[in-house]
């Protein structure tokens, strides 16, 4: 409200006229400010009464809400009460009003950002909580909201914002309970619980009773103590209160304990059938078991009640194009893959799992029990939504007891993604998740992924990348003990990497050192160990003392390259600068001391590659062949890299070795008709007509352009092997393409004879 024009005259009475119409207004205004911030306080007043009957579940709430839409009051105060209705649009169109009529209100922009992190618009939400903060930096509603929101990602300094509201407000309910959160997460129980009981200490506030019992219920959930007193208490004062289930049903997944997250999410929904994100975790969760009926229903349902999230609108999307997937089913997996990849990447997969059932298994002494599920993706953000629900994942594959869902190769260039790689990784997860009933810690399964990965693998390798070394000698490795809190809270960028090659190495140094110690540490686990008690059960050491033994291990591995770490960078890009000016005696030089530096590392930026094309552009094959072999033996996959090294060796008459690269080469990057063909016509030659066929269906499953000559190729191999009536079949599709393909009519006839 602007005070009124006043039009200034020049004699003393209009002047004293206008002096009491200031006046006169200025009293009115400041009437009508004290009046409205009684009606504002009388509307918080019976806001919190509406509160206090929503919290512990009573049905009259709706109506106190509805009644209080009935009366002119503060706009925020109408967006709370929408927002409790379920009227998300209205209570933002509220919110923005209140914003427009107090600018310099933050607790208005916290509160919108709150609706809108509830309706799953974190960036807007964001937004709203920075805004606040530069009205006022030290509001407490928008420093939880943006604690809430970097917690919900996985990400930023949450225990800072929670310190900082904790410093002015030590009872703050949503900052204690996230707090305890973040402790339950990495696994700190105790801490957790002690948080928690101290808040109940001296908060009577129903919600806030509320959210500790329900944490309380999970602490009672991870440890195993059930059932929890917590749930019945929660019941008691809140008969609807279903988060008592889905609070600690989220804990069951992030420690992947699908089969008891599913259990509780159903009586999540059951109490409270209304509750959208319960049947929503519930839809995703039943995915994750492989149950896509039930999944679809919970889906469909938290759709209807909640149109704003992403994670369903996505997933449902996801669920209808798997119309476009094949289902293939044998006694051991139940793969699903694109229809146009189905023939070409079956077999490999086939293989994978066989490998896995009567190999990977007994290491550690374990019986696949039950078909691996595998789903390859044609598309990462496919993957992603399958896993998250939410495209941008930065991950490549992830397992779910039995079912492991991934990008397949068709995903990511085979340059940065070794697929088959990725799956045997993957299977690993299958052992250490059913031999332990799920209760392996994150590391220790991550660690022995990593160990199969690099030992026993489709890809064997010693590789670690520098940025891992330059971890170590910063000292950024984490104990073992702690080793959990990499993979979930890390604390700077590259953690979560680190930590991945940590546990690795971790698990490389136990298998290496102490006998049946994978094993024994996984039996410790489905015992229901600790990370602490199953070292200590397993390997009869402290985690101190492993961590002593480790750092040992790590130095005499890795001291030297590390003590030549700067000059290894630094050689390398002397290497690459002397290529592209084409000095290449330089070139090799350089590329050739880096290799001696750290002669195990085969990553993307490996020093043989830069020896190997330096040697080749000087005109000195043997070494570039050398190099490229060298590379190739120690776990290298780079397709060019590998490609140039079969024919290199197909042109020196060597064909074995060509045939092994070659084969390495196709599983590698199976989509590449080419490398199938020439595998499948030196394996003709050497009378491999078995593995002839194989890459000849192969190359026709790629569809190529010259079908004729695909199907031609798998009939001479047929005819080879002497499997005559399926030679023939071939050869006619053959010559229904191309009926006057002279070398199959000449094949043909000589079949018929």
């Amino acid at each position: 409200m602007t005070p009124p024009a006043i039009r200034h005259r020049r004699d003393r009475t209009s002047m004293r006229s206008g002096m009491l119409l200031i006046v006169l207004w200025l009293s009115a205004t400041a009437a009508l400010a004290q009046l409205a911030a009684h009606d504002n306080n009388a509307d918080e007043s019976v806001l919190a009464r509406c509160h206090a009957m929503d919290d512990v579940g009573e049905p009259n709430a709706r109506a106190c809400y509805l009644d209080l839409l009935g009366t002119e009051g503060d706009d925020a105060v109408r967006g709370e009460a929408l927002w409790r209705l379920g009227n998300m649009a209205g209570a933002n169109r509220a919110f923005r009003r209140a914003a427009q009529t107090q600018p310099g209100n933050a607790d208005v922009r916290a509160q919108r950002g709150q609706l809108f992190l509830a309706a799953h618009q974190a960036a807007d939400a964001q937004a709203l909580f920075s805004e606040a903060l530069k009205i006022e930096p030290a509001n407490v509603s928008a420093l939880l909201g943006m604690a809430e929101l970097q917690a919900s990602r996985f990400e930023g300094p949450v225990q800072g914002l929670i310190g900082e509201v904790l410093r002015r407000e030590p009872a703050n309910p949503r900052a204690n309970v996230l707090l305890a959160r973040l402790y339950l997460e990495v696994g700190d129980s105790a801490a957790a619980r002690r948080v928690l009981l101290d808040l109940l200490e001296v908060q009577d506030a129903p919600r806030a009773r509320l959210d500790a019992y329900a944490l309380l219920a999970a602490v009672d959930h991870v440890a195993g103590e059930l059932p929890s007193p917590w749930t019945s208490k929660a019941l008691e004062l809140n008969p609807r209160f279903a988060d008592i289930y889905a609070v600690p049903a989220y804990f069951y997944v992030i420690t992947r304990r699908y089969v008891e997250a599913v259990a509780l999410l159903e009586q999540a929904a059951q109490t409270d059938p209304a509750h959208w994100g319960a049947h929503s975790d519930l839809g995703i969760n039943l995915l994750r078991l492989n149950r896509f009926t039930e999944a679809r229903e919970h889906l469909e349902q938290a759709y209807a009640g909640d149109p704003f999230n992403a994670e369903v609108v996505n997933t449902l999307r996801l669920l209808d194009s798997l119309s476009n997937f094949d289902t293939l089913t044998s006694d051991n997996l139940i793969l699903r893959v694109h229809k146009s990849e189905t023939s070409l990447l079956a077999p490999y997969v086939r293989e994978l799992v066989n490998n896995t059932e009567h190999e990977m298994a007994a290491r550690y002494g374990y019986k696949l029990e039950r078909p691996v599920v595998i789903e390859l993706y044609q598309h990462h953000d496919d993957f992603a939504v399958r896993t998250a629900g939410l495209p941008g994942l930065g991950i490549l594959g992830a397992t779910f007891g039995d079912v492991v869902v991934m990008d397949g190769p068709s995903a990511k260039r085979a340059e940065e993604f070794d697929w088959i790689s990725a799956v045997w990784h993957e299977l690993a997860h299958v052992i250490t998740l059913n031999a332990t009933d799920n209760l392996v810690s994150r590391w220790f399964s991550e660690g022995v992924s990593v160990f199969e990965e690099w030992r026993y693998g489709p890809s064997p390798s010693e590789s670690v990348a520098p940025h891992f070394l330059e971890a170590l000698q910063a000292g950024r490795l984490l104990p073992v003990a702690n080793l959990d809190e990499g993979f979930i809270r890390p604390t700077y960028p590259a953690q979560i990497g680190v930590s991945y090659l940590q546990a690795g190495l971790l698990c490389t140094f136990i298998a290496d050192n102490f006998a049946n110690g994978l094993r024994d540490i996984l039996d410790a686990y489905r015992a229901g160990a600790t990370t602490v008690e199953a070292i200590e059960l397993a390997l009869a050491i402290s985690p101190g003392n492993l961590d002593a033994q480790f750092a040992n291990y790590m130095d005499e591995r890795f001291g030297s390259v590390i003590a030549n770490l700067v000059e290894f960078k630094e050689l390398r890009g002397v290497a690459t600068k002397a290529l592209a000016e084409e000095r290449w005696q330089d070139a090799q030089a350089a590329a050739q001391q880096a290799v001696d530096i750290y002669p195990a590392y085969i990553g993307p930026t490996s020093p043989y590659l830069l020896v190997a094309r330096a040697a080749a552009d000087g005109e000195q094959p043997e070494l570039a062949l050398a190099a490229l072999a060298e590379y190739w033996q120690r776990g290298g996959r780079n397709p060019g890299a590998l490609q140039k090294l079969a024919l290199a060796y197909q042109a020196a008459g060597q064909p074995d070795a060509a045939i092994a690269v070659q084969s390495v080469l196709v599983r590698a990057a199976p989509l590449v008709a080419e490398h199938h063909a020439t595998l499948g016509d030196w394996s003709a030659a050497a009378r491999q007509h078995e593995k002839a066929l194989g890459e000849y269906r192969a190359v026709l499953a790629l569809l190529p352009h010259d079908r004729a000559s695909a199907h031609f190729h798998v009939a001479n191999s047929l005819h080879e092997l002497n499997r005559i009536e399926e030679a023939r079949r071939e050869l006619l599709y053959a010559l229904e393409i191309a009926p006057r393909f002279a070398p199959a009519l000449s094949l043909l006839v000589e079949i018929n004879q």
